[in-house]
């Protein structure tokens, strides 16, 4: 344990052991605990803040580029930043050990800042320089990159491991919630006040996430030595510790092939499966969509009151409840029952990914998560557009709804395999610590 630390200072003497965090008497593991933490409470809202705006600012823009008939400016962007998320992932959790957390986010949240008014600066102009449509799009991917890693890592600077599970129980509600209204308020803004207002608008919203890191002041972490290694080595040390410990490369390549096979291509596949099998048109699959995130936003809510259960079972379970959710999808020809299937998997899957970043957190060490959770973030991103890729090759062999099918049950074989990894298997939640 740490030394005691002032909630709103952080003066006070850190243990290089273990990072501080603010003592707060009767914290426990409900949700509500790490909202007592003041640091904790601002960086929430801030990331609720830039969630948002980050959601009206992709609505705004492939708004925009639809009714003005500018596909490039849309895909100049998006190409921008895959490619600048993927090239700063590698060395973003480097950064994130090497200058703390805090540092790395309000670097991160500046870039954003930047880069999305610059793209709505381009939207006012016309959006005729594909170039610097692109340069934008690469420093808001950068920004991202950076910044994942950095707020994994913030976690664990502010929070004791007890309470991991419920931060980030919070963080999935948020990110759904956000989802819900950022979308929505995105294209009511598009509608009513145009593309340049309503992207500025976006931009608002990485700006307030700055003020508000800003407004909870540096945090106390704990020391960590030089290595004096250059950057790219340190990058490389979160590889060799990921291959070193078998319940993490296990794990990580069971959602890697769940995310190649399942999660990624679905986003292609589901919507003409549903096409085909229910019939439905657009509004079908949005019914399906709105049910999934419906799921996650109460799987958010109910992961807490799963610690009975081992993390490996619950996490790699959940997944294989995904993908058996993901072939019923495929072969369901009654849209009640899909809604329902939709709103479970949105739940089971939230409740599994909230689980694995707590786990990660937790057993992990404060000076490798950040570059730990780069490799995580990477193999996640990385595969994504591979797997969108061979969609239309696999196309030309069978259906829609048999391609996901296939897919997801050979993901379901593998995520139900993985529990039974002894190293999996023996994983649990850390103890709570006495109020």
């Amino acid at each position: 344990m740490s030394a005691a630390t002032d909630p709103d200072t952080g003066t006070g003497t850190v243990s290089p052991a273990a990072p501080a965090v603010e003592e707060v008497a009767g914290s426990g593991n409900g949700l509500r605990a790490p909202l007592r933490r003041r640091r904790f409470r601002l960086l929430y809202a801030g990331q609720c803040l830039s969630r948002t705006g980050d959601l009206v600012f992709q609505v705004s823009l492939a708004g925009y580029a639809i009714t003005s008939g500018s596909p490039a400016l849309l895909a100049y962007t998006l190409f921008g930043q895959a490619t600048g998320t993927v090239l700063m992932l590698l060395v973003g959790g480097a950064l994130a050990d090497r200058f703390g957390a805090r540092k790395v986010m309000l670097w991160a949240d500046l870039a954003r800042v930047l880069a999305t008014a610059g793209v709505a600066a381009q939207v006012a102009a016309g959006g005729r320089s594909v170039w610097a449509i692109a340069a934008c799009g690469l420093l808001l991917g950068m920004g991202d990159g950076a910044f994942e890693p950095a707020f994994t890592l913030a976690f664990t600077e502010l929070l004791p491991k007890a309470e991991l599970l419920a931060a980030n129980s919070l963080q999935a509600i948020a990110l759904r919630t956000a989802g819900i209204a950022g979308a929505a308020l995105g294209g009511v803004l598009l509608a009513t006040v145009g593309a340049t207002v309503s992207l500025g608008l976006g931009t608002a919203g990485f700006a307030l996430a700055l003020a508000l890191v800003l407004l909870a002041g540096a945090w106390p972490v704990a020391h960590r030595a030089a290595s004096g290694d250059g950057l790219f080595k340190e990058a490389t040390g979160g590889i060799r510790y990921v291959f070193a410990h078998p319940w993490l490369w296990v794990s990580i390549a069971s959602f890697g092939v769940s995310v190649a096979l399942v999660v990624a291509p679905a986003k292609a596949l589901l919507p003409l499966a549903s096409a085909d099998v229910l019939g439905g048109g657009a509004s079908t699959y949005s019914l399906l969509v709105g049910s999934q995130a419906a799921g996650a936003l109460v799987g958010g809510l109910l992961v807490g009151r799963l610690r009975r259960i081992p993390p490996g079972l619950l996490i790699f379970g959940g997944m294989a409840v995904v993908c058996g959710g993901f072939v019923v999808l495929g072969l369901s020809g009654s849209v009640l029952a899909s809604v329902a299937v939709a709103t479970v998997v949105g739940a089971v899957l939230s409740a599994a990914t909230v689980a694995w970043a707590a786990t990660l957190q937790s057993r992990v060490p404060g000076e490798l998560i950040g570059r730990v959770s780069s490799v995580d973030w990477l193999i996640s991103l990385g595969v994504s557009p591979l797997a969108l890729v061979a969609v239309p090759q696999l196309l030309a062999y069978g259906s829609p709804a048999t391609v996901l099918v296939t897919a997801a049950a050979i993901a379901l074989v593998v995520s139900a395999a993985t529990p039974l990894v002894p190293a999996v298997r023996r994983l649990a939640w850390p103890a709570a610590r006495a109020a």
